[in-house]
């Protein structure tokens, strides 16, 4: 296992160079929270990630989950890293400090998560989800639940899980059997009756108590998603002064076994078997879906950073492993018979496949804090329609950061094992462990091709065009201040994009208008596909043009000129001009290279073609 590797300039320079977080300081909440408080926070993330999770990663994977008296036990020194972990004050880094939270903007903690999954994916289940069923009861709870659960969870002593998904109904989360019967009206209590299936960190040994977010419909309540409430259901009753009162009836019926994240505990449990499991209502009858869908949306970002963090460290890989492994010559050396032999990053292949990844981890970090940044302001601005700008903005990059961030993040790590060649097929690299572990981000929360449905039947058609117009106005503004001669080839190109990304949605408003549902439902994901192009190529175009700013500031510092007959070699030793000259390379090489199959998928929708709806299979 070599060192734990990750960009920590492109996630400074997304911050602060880019984004310019340090503005967020204008606003009474983030008043305290200058550059310097964030750059420490990045810096011990880094230092707890590289030194305390990614040691364990490996170790985790191999040695798997033990079921032991009805309990999962994790593996070795996974509960001193919790200890620790939770010690840190990570689960609450962004909840506000009333909650017992750090209050850190939202933009700052998924660049955190992103560091952290690049670490170790299958630890970070754990408090991950504590941290979004602790926001379930701080947004929704009553003051005795929060009293009773939220400082608890926020310190990791307890910690929290979403349990959703049933046997029999999988996404169709309305379809759900779980039951409860009412006991104490007055203090909103139930029992709670059902069994839940890929429940993550639903039973572990971390911590003395787990408090799981259930998805019931009460007993007499209404079919379909207007009946389905949510319910506090803790593993260990909680007593009216906070202690522990015994087993709450919520059984492990097993694990499952994984084809990667080896070491998280996905579990299938059963409510009140022995009809002795208590829930508390949260955020009151019938309103389940709509409480839960705030955790959903959190947590589909969260599934993006996943993507977005095992494809980063898959490239590091990659990128490390290419610059040492030396084998054949450069190709127009090839019929030299005494050609050098070289290391394997001189192969155009292998540099155009590294290429790839770097551009798809760039616009992958790029398009998740931009979307947690809109969240920031979007949460502080007090004009309306500056709000609107930011809402619609998140509303559209949501779906695409689940979906376009885990699919390429899958491709970056497929493409490591690819650079690691045969190498890269064994257990001993790590870069096949990252494959395993990413493929599950495109399936959990909500499935990709639900994304696209999402994005296209609700973000795009029924806000009637609004949140559409909203970002492609924002893409218009930054393209024609783009347009100084610089980046003319890539602002054309970016627009033709753009272009036929506005026509095909278009194109599939009046189809649904004339009930043509099933043919916008067949392209939905390719409709994600382009758009998430759009908006990688947007936000690469849109750094470079920053970094070539403070790249022509960085030579003018070092007294170097670009006609210089040293130049190469000063870009090779001087590593900020370098970075800056290659965020340049890295938007150029995305919009020349990728950005054109957003016209082709324009022709494959625009095609008319229905062979996969009508043939026999």
């Amino acid at each position: 296992m070599g060192e734990f590797a990750i960009d920590m300039r492109d996630i400074r320079f997304n911050l602060f160079d880019w984004l310019d977080i340090g503005q967020l300081t204008r606003f009474e909440r983030w008043a305290d929270y200058d550059a310097e408080m964030t750059s420490d926070v990045l810096g011990a993330c880094f230092d707890q990630a590289a030194n305390l999770l990614y040691p364990l990663n490996a170790l985790g994977d191999r040695a798997g989950l033990k079921v032991v008296d009805g309990r999962v036990i994790l593996p070795e020194g996974f509960q001193e890293a919790y200890d620790q972990y939770c010690a840190a004050g990570w689960i609450g880094l962004s909840h506000k400090p009333e909650d017992h939270g750090m209050g850190f903007p939202f933009s700052v903690t998924a660049a955190v998560q992103e560091i952290f999954t690049a670490a170790n994916l299958s630890f970070l289940f754990t408090p991950g989800l504590t941290s979004g069923a602790v926001g379930l009861v701080t947004a929704f709870g009553t003051e005795e639940q929060k009293e009773l659960y939220v400082e608890n969870m926020m310190t990791g002593t307890w910690s929290g899980t979403m349990a959703l998904t049933e046997p029999q109904a999988g996404t169709a989360v309305p379809d759900l059997k779980t039951m409860a019967y009412p006991l104490d009206p007055e203090r909103g209590t139930y029992k709670i009756k059902g069994q839940k299936i890929f429940i993550s960190s639903g039973s572990h040994d971390l911590t003395e108590n787990i408090v799981h977010m259930v998805l019931a419909r009460v007993h007499g309540a209404a079919p379909g998603s207007r009946g389905v409430s949510l319910f506090i259901v803790p593993s260990e009753k909680v007593n009216h002064d906070g202690s522990l009162g015994g087993s709450n009836d919520v059984g492990l019926i097993g694990i499952e076994h994984k084809m990667g994240i080896h070491a998280s505990p996905t579990c299938q449990l059963a409510f009140g078997e022995n009809d002795d499991c208590e829930g508390w209502l949260i955020g009151g009858e019938g309103n389940g879906l709509r409480c839960m869908f705030q955790m959903m949306n959190e947590a589909r970002i969260s599934v993006g950073i996943q993507g977005l963090g095992l494809g980063a460290v898959a490239y590091q890989k990659a990128l490390a492993y290419a610059k040492e492994r030396v084998q054949g010559v450069r190709i127009q050396d090839s019929r030299k018979a005494d050609a050098e032999r070289v290391a394997i990053i001189e192969h155009p292949d292998v540099r155009r496949n590294l290429m790839y990844m770097k551009a798809v981890n760039e616009a992958s970090r790029a398009m998740v804090l931009y979307g947690a940044y809109a969240a920031d302001r979007m949460e502080v601005v007090e004009d309306d329609a500056e709000r609107r700008k930011w809402e619609h903005q998140l509303e559209i990059f949501t779906p695409i950061i689940k979906a376009w961030c885990s699919d390429e993040g899958f491709k970056t790590t497929e493409l490591a094992v690819q650079v690691h060649g045969g190498y890269g097929y064994c257990s001993e690299y790590e870069v096949e462990q990252y494959m395993r572990d990413a493929k599950i981000a495109s399936i959990y929360e909500g499935t990709n091709g639900i994304q696209a449905l999402d994005l296209l039947g609700r973000k795009v058609a029924r806000s009637g065009g609004v949140m559409l117009m909203t970002v492609l106005n924002e893409l218009n503004t930054f393209l024609t201040g783009a347009a100084d001669g610089t980046f003319d080839a890539e602002v054309e190109t970016l627009g033709k994009a753009r272009d036929a990304l506005a026509q095909t949605a278009m194109g599939f408003g009046k189809r649904m208008m004339k009930g043509d549902i099933g043919y916008a439902a067949l392209h939905a994901t390719p409709f994600l596909q382009m758009f998430g192009d759009v908006v990688a190529g947007w936000m690469l175009l849109s750094q470079a043009v920053r970094a070539e700013q403070l790249y022509k500031e960085r030579l003018e510092k070092i007294h170097v000129d670009e006609m210089d007959a040293d130049f190469g070699q000063t870009l090779q030793d001087d590593s900020e001009a370098r970075y800056l000259h290659g965020k340049v390379q890295t938007a150029q090489f995305f919009i020349h290279q990728v950005v054109p199959r957003v016209l082709a998928r324009r022709a494959s929708i625009e095609s008319n073609d229905r062979s996969a709806l009508d043939a026999v299979l």
